[in-house]
């Protein structure tokens, strides 16, 4: 594990809870506590209305503290103190959450194959509704995440929609953006690099990890401005690359698990015993790199990078965020892009063009090193 510089002395937990949250973990607190050795995780028993008692594993991903009795495929790390969210899978919808029939506020425009939209979003008494259609719902409440299985040929999406559109929508509610990005630490700062699928944003930070640079986050990058400096969360110690990715960084592929058994992107564990290494804390934005990848003819074509005025960052940011459609849905729009104004204005991001294949890389990651 990496020895990145921390914001303060308390970055292992990086959320500042709620009073609510607070008393809601004092009541769990109170229950009992047990410890595992090593590298410490906190186990915390709560009373179930089922089961009679349920034991949950604290972990920390995107800053916060995760607290579940969900057998996660994803390399998280332990943690120890107070949760933030707790989050469970149950067989049969929440009580009386089941029973109400709202209108959706958001209703995605891609379709199965059944000609259903594939998500939708409801706005309930206590929470939100995520509808994955014909996978699981998704119920998002400010200390709690329960999902429920629709179809248990599914059970795999659930920590591929928990650790993506999920929790993004739930560090969004607390008002916490998430960029669609993969970031490193270079020098004491994140940089960052933005794009959608297939521009290359986890491919570039494998780049630099392998001159040693940290990496500390790949897809999703929570921002925040904290005592006036804009600062990027860590994610959770693991990449996703494809099978030509992983053998060019790893020389293999075969012995890596898929994230999804329809496609061959593998899971590539970060840190000890895996490829490169994680920081753990939070880690003030050096600068923002928006990824253009171009094919590439024969020889050895230009890189450019070039600066982005404020105004265009703005646009910039708010296409690269992961929730972008459901945020506005829920009508939190002006304060990410109010967060994302003043944050153009004292974080540089720039454009970068750069050529596509691996034979490129090392050009490409050399020119933005020269250029921070």
């Amino acid at each position: 594990m990496c020895s990145c510089p921390s914001l303060n002395e308390h970055d292992s937990h990086e959320a500042t809870p709620s009073q609510d949250a607070l008393a809601f973990a004092s009541g769990l607190l109170a229950r009992g506590l047990s410890w595992d050795g090593g590298m410490v995780q906190q186990r915390i028993t709560e009373p179930d209305t089922r089961s009679g008692r349920t034991e949950r594993l604290l972990y920390t991903v995107f800053g916060l503290n995760l607290a579940s009795d969900f057998g996660f495929a994803s390399r998280l790390l332990p943690a120890s103190g107070v949760p933030d969210v707790v989050f469970a899978c149950v067989p049969v919808a929440p009580p009386g959450l089941a029973r109400e029939n709202p209108t959706p506020i958001y209703v995605s425009p891609y379709r199965t194959a059944r000609g259903e939209s594939t998500f939708f979003l409801y706005r309930l008494d206590t929470c939100n509704l995520l509808r994955f259609t014909e996978v699981a719902d998704f119920y998002v409440g400010a200390q709690r995440i329960t999902c429920h299985l629709l179809d248990q040929a599914h059970d795999y999406l659930v920590e591929i929609r928990l650790l993506g559109s999920v929790l993004s929508f739930w560090l969004e509610q607390q008002g916490i953006p998430a960029l669609h990005a993969s970031a490193v630490v270079i020098e004491g700062h994140a940089v960052v690099f933005l794009s959608l699928r297939g521009n290359g944003k986890s491919t570039i930070a494998a780049a630099l990890m392998q001159d040693g640079y940290p990496l500390l986050a790949d897809d999703i990058l929570p921002v925040e401005e904290r005592e006036g400096t804009f600062v990027g969360r860590p994610g959770y110690p693991q990449m996703r690359l494809w099978p030509d990715e992983a053998r060019h960084f790893l020389g293999q592929h075969r012995e890596l698990e898929r994230v999804h058994p329809a496609y061959s992107k593998r899971r590539v564990p970060v840190g000890a015993d895996g490829f490169g290494s994680f920081c753990q804390s939070s880690q003030p934005l050096g600068c923002l790199y928006v990824l253009e990848r171009r094919e590439s003819p024969n020889g050895q074509p230009e890189i450019e990078i070039a600066p982005i005025s404020p105004r265009d960052a703005v646009i910039e940011l708010t296409r690269y965020s992961f929730s972008a459609r459901t945020v506005e849905a829920v009508g939190l729009q002006p304060h990410r892009l109010k967060l994302f104004a003043e944050m153009a204005e004292r974080v540089p991001v720039r454009r970068i063009v750069y050529p596509s294949g691996f034979q490129h890389l090392s050009r490409t990651r050399d020119a933005i090193l020269e250029d921070l």
